[in-house]
């Protein structure tokens, strides 16, 4: 059963809400943002506002099943959840929804920093602000046909040579590289999920790397400054991205998240899922022997109602175990990225499978390392539900639609995924190289 919080109400009448013909069409302003996960559909909505800012208007959040490690294997499941969480958007505020933002994960994605030399920049020697934007940006593509371009994000210049360089105008050079952070995932994957928001009736206003979104919402601009790594604990994936010098310079995915730690529980006590979860959330911790370890728990372990009992403990230890492997991947993720210690060593934990109790403690003290634990800041007018490590990507999309949405009347998808600035300026899959000029200006 689909729940959902409402904020404004266009559409109810003295009998009560108006049927799908009676909806009012989407002001332009409006952003709608879906985070697809291995567990749920959240849908938020959002109105971008004159002076600025974006106001949260309502959310939606509706079981999904369709997925596995954050890949749609099930695409009229997936449709069905994100049509209910649609729906549910439209019933509490009377619009219209036909586009949206969707986000995107998996064990599927990887990225790549490239840097590429610009078209030479004008007869003179000084980079001004018009010779940059008119110099073109490269053309991405992947060199694997199998992998298709979801974001591609600058970073920094390279001016004759010398490298991290912000803001290269007025600088004197008339050869000019641009660094970016290149992601991709799999064709036929992207494809299925492009499939499952078609058939709900919606149009993809563009793809946003779910980690990406989640750092909007959860980091602060000093973090990203200083260097920081958030890893978002998810449904079936635990997402990494580092940030230095303001700039994302890293993006991983592990495949385990809050499924498997339940998926464990069902198996090792032989229940089923729905019940292993609950278990989880009433008893779990990643401590041993935490003050309810000793409760009794019991499991229906068939269909003639016969139970096993066990000690909330003996669940601990099941979780713990889990714990260890995730802290394991984990540890390998960043010792193989290639940052530098001191960003490793400053962590941000998000993503609703945080919530497991001790588990900040347990990382902090198997990776030796500073963790904070990373909610939603209070911005946009979040209900206090709402700021959680699980929503943390949808409220960070409504955040980033604001930011990078591009103002254009053909806003549908493309299909061909020519180069970067068509992916940007046709699918809103982040507009940051498009519109990093205007950015770099004071």
């Amino acid at each position: 059963m689909a729940t959902h919080t409402q904020t404004i109400n266009r559409n109810e009448t003295e009998t009560g809400f108006r049927g799908q013909d009676d909806l009012y069409p989407a002001a332009s302003g409006l952003v709608t943002a879906i985070d697809v996960g291995t567990t749920k559909v959240c849908a938020l909505l959002g109105e971008k506002q004159p002076t600025g800012g974006i106001k949260f208007l309502a959310h939606s959040t509706t079981p999904c099943n369709g997925l596995r490690k954050g890949s749609v294997v099930d695409i009229t499941t997936t449709s069905s959840a994100i049509k209910s969480a649609v729906r549910d958007l439209e019933s509490s505020t009377g619009y219209k929804i036909d586009s949206a933002f969707i986000s995107v994960t998996g064990a599927h994605i990887s990225f790549q920093n490239r840097r590429d030399k610009l078209q030479p920049l004008t007869s003179t020697d000084v980079i001004t602000a018009d010779a940059l934007s008119e110099s073109g940006f490269p053309s991405i593509t992947p060199d694997d046909p199998g992998q298709k371009l979801i974001q591609a994000i600058r970073m920094n210049y390279c001016v004759d040579g010398e490298v991290d360089i912000r803001n290269p105008i007025g600088m004197h050079s008339d050869e000019l590289e641009i660094e970016t952070h290149v992601v991709t995932g799999q064709t036929e994957i992207l494809d299925r999920l492009s499939k499952a928001v078609r058939q709900a009736g919606i149009s993809m206003t563009g793809m946003i790397l779910e980690p990406l979104a989640s750092a909007f919402a959860v980091l602060t601009d000093d973090e990203k400054e200083r260097g920081v790594v958030m890893i978002d604990i998810g449904g079936g994936t635990t997402d990494i991205v580092a940030f230095k010098n303001g700039k994302i310079c890293y993006t991983g995915v592990i495949p385990v998240g809050g499924f498997q730690f339940t998926n464990d529980i069902a198996i090792t006590l032989n229940t089923p899922f729905q019940l292993a979860e609950k278990s989880k959330i009433r008893y779990g911790s990643t401590e041993l022997h935490p003050l309810d370890g000793n409760k009794d728990v019991s499991f229906e372990v068939d269909d003639e109602g016969r139970a096993l009992k066990v000690k909330a403990s003996d669940i601990n230890q099941i979780i713990r175990e889990r714990a260890f492997e995730l802290a394991r991947l984990v540890q390998i993720k960043l010792s193989d990225s290639g940052l530098d210690e001191n960003i490793i060593n400053n962590i941000v934990l998000t993503g609703g499978a945080s919530n497991l109790r001790g588990l900040v403690e347990f990382l902090r003290r198997t990776l030796s390392v500073e963790i904070r634990k990373g909610n939603p800041k209070e911005f946009l007018g979040l209900p206090e539900e709402l700021r959680d490590g699980m929503y943390a990507t949808s409220a960070g999309m409504l955040l980033w639609a604001m930011e990078e949405d591009p103002v254009s009347e053909d806003r549908g998808e493309n299909p061909h995924n020519q180069n970067l600035i068509e992916e940007g300026a046709r699918t809103g899959i982040l507009w940051g190289l498009l519109n990093s000029i205007n950015k770099l200006m004071p």
